[in-house]
């Protein structure tokens, strides 16, 4: 069973820091262990194979680093698979609709019960108590994270984070403001405003909130004075470079 230790400090609002990982080395965890809460494992935008992702969940799991899986689409067999392949947590991008929130937390958090039976629980129908203590004890303490990329997800957030299962949400600041028609301009007052709102409305509600501002301590610094917990804070190339860059 997957101890509940980072989710519970995820929605408690502990200060989490990670890094997106596009590297498959096998020595990374161990020397990272310590000084990074968590690593993502972008599946969505990076080509990972199933195995691939086994090895990397094993390896920074075993170095007590978190390991958080996002996967390619709002898909209720990807988010099974990710678990299946270790991840501790998921991140589930593009989250706009609460049937894809039901239908990803259902995925996540009532394993190994699918179909129409999860869907009835989902939509209100609970599980016998022996049903529930197998499924909570076959699931552990997993962490679900829906990613708010639109518009449309900022306005539906209370409807979102209210979904049974959801640990918190994930901010992605670019594809956001390409939906508000400001381009990757942090500084836009409609992309500040709804950052803001999605951070205030979703820690008020006692989940976790997290943003990926990468390569910018002035933007992480911005983003937990909004309410921010969760960062991350760039990927394992382009810390390297920013790192050479200050030599």
């Amino acid at each position: 069973m997957i101890s509940p230790a980072f989710r519970d400090a995820f929605r408690q609002g502990d200060s989490l820091v990670g890094f997106q990982l596009t590297s498959v080395g096998p020595h990374w965890a161990k020397h990272l262990r310590g000084i990074v809460q968590f690593v993502f494992i972008d599946c969505e935008h990076h080509c990972f194979s199933r195995e691939q992702v086994a090895w990397i969940c094993g390896s920074y799991a075993a170095a007590q680093i978190t390991p958080l899986v996002r996967v390619l689409r709002p898909d209720a067999s990807l988010v099974r698979a990710a678990f299946d392949d270790g991840a501790h947590g998921v991140v589930v991008p593009y989250v706009e609709t609460v049937d894809q929130a039901r239908s990803v937390a259902a995925a996540a958090k009532l394993r190994p019960i699918q179909g129409t039976r999860a869907a009835a629980v989902v939509a209100g129908q609970p599980l016998d108590a022996k049903t529930q203590a197998d499924s909570e004890k076959h699931c552990g303490g997993v962490s679900l994270i829906l990613q708010i990329e639109s518009k449309v997800a900022v306005d539906a957030i209370e409807d979102l984070i209210a979904v049974p299962g959801v640990d918190g949400v994930l901010v992605g600041p670019y594809d956001l403001t390409a939906t508000l028609g400001c381009l990757a301009d942090h500084s836009n007052a409609d992309f500040q405003a709804a950052a803001k709102r999605v951070a205030q409305v979703t820690r008020n509600a006692g989940l976790g909130a997290g943003i990926y501002f990468a390569e910018s301590p002035p933007k992480e610094a911005m983003a937990r004075e909004w309410g921010y917990n969760l960062i991350i804070a760039g990927c394992d190339w382009t810390l390297i470079k920013e790192a050479m860059r200050l030599r």
